[in-house]
């Protein structure tokens, strides 16, 4: 065996390679077109596409794909079409089902080497409280502000050029504190018989241009428990019912309290006991801590139109 062979490498096993492969968060409320977007970005149909789609928050389903450079050069990246909230605040149930596919996105997360970018889907439209409370959601309590956003600009169908539709509007984000690294307006369909296919194909490039920008960075990764704590401790302020039990009324569901979330943690999550309660008093602890990711209730906040 020469020399020259023994300083080649070998070929990264299935596993390492797995870690290695950026992990990049998609998001967004129901019916922005996420599996749309996924779609565009692998050049294929790998995620279903269906207006009546629904999930439960924080649910994730990944997606391998590989993304050429100019260069010829592939790049491994993985896709996570994540489930986001279509109201601005949790029932007791939706929380716990919330903190559940939390506890389970987190792992897999960290099993894989955290997450390298975080792509916010919005369909050309307005921004609503739903909207803020999703990005908040992702940006804030999910990744504590340390991945870099990019906004993905859906129904482009009809705009020429369409970067124009976010010269229009790049104001309405400032107003509505929504910021972004990057951007960039698609057309996420071919369209029938493929009447946008070239808008379509213009924007596959620049969206795996955008995508290819951020594989140089370096993916964020925190220590699990104080992430999970962090996460399920901000969630549980968006919980409309959490009260003291003694001011329950017949016939309305009783409101949370930390004995049941440290149950369902130890039920549902796989927490020993101990862990359950010690995690449970943590996550209580933060309902009194204020901060700006707090929710925004509905009610006050604007609606901003597009233009």
């Amino acid at each position: 065996m020469s020399q020259e062979t023994l300083l080649v490498d070998p070929p990264p096993s299935y596993q390492v390679q797995r870690t290695c492969t950026p992990n990049v968060l998609i998001v967004g409320e129901t019916g922005v077109g996420k599996s749309s977007v996924i779609n565009l970005i692998a050049g294929e149909k790998l995620a279903d596409v269906s207006s009546s789609a629904t999930g439960c928050t924080l649910e994730a389903t990944s997606y391998d794909v590989v993304l050429t450079d100019r260069n010829g050069q592939g790049h491994h990246v993985r896709l996570f079409d994540t489930v986001g909230m279509n109201e601005p605040s949790l029932s007791k149930n939706d929380y716990f089902v919330a903190i559940e596919k939390a506890n389970v996105l987190i792992n897999q997360l960290l099993r894989t080497g955290g997450i390298r970018l975080l792509i916010f889907c919005i369909r050309g439209g307005r921004i609503t409280s739903v909207t803020q409370s999703n990005y908040h959601l992702f940006r804030d309590i999910l990744c504590q502000n340390q991945v870099p956003v990019a906004f993905v600009i859906t129904g482009m169908e009809n705009e020429q050029p369409m970067e124009g539709w976010w010269t229009r509007n790049a104001a309405l984000f400032e107003r509505s504190n929504l910021s972004c690294t990057s951007h960039a307006c698609v057309t996420a369909t071919p369209g029938f018989r493929n009447v946008y296919a070239k808008q379509y194909q213009a924007s596959q490039i620049t969206i795996h241009s955008m995508l290819l920008d951020h594989m140089s960075r370096t993916s964020w990764t925190p220590e699990r428990a104080g992430w999970f704590i962090h996460l399920a401790g901000k969630l549980l302020k968006w919980v409309t019912k959490l009260k003291d039990r003694k001011r329950h009324l017949p016939g309305r569901p009783r409101a949370l309290t930390v004995e049941e979330l440290a149950r369902h943690l130890e039920d549902k999550c796989n927490f020993t006991p101990e862990e359950a309660v010690g995690l449970a008093g943590k996550i209580w602890a933060k309902r009194t801590e204020h901060s700006e990711t707090d929710l925004v209730k509905g009610d006050a906040v604007d609606r901003f139109d597009f233009h």
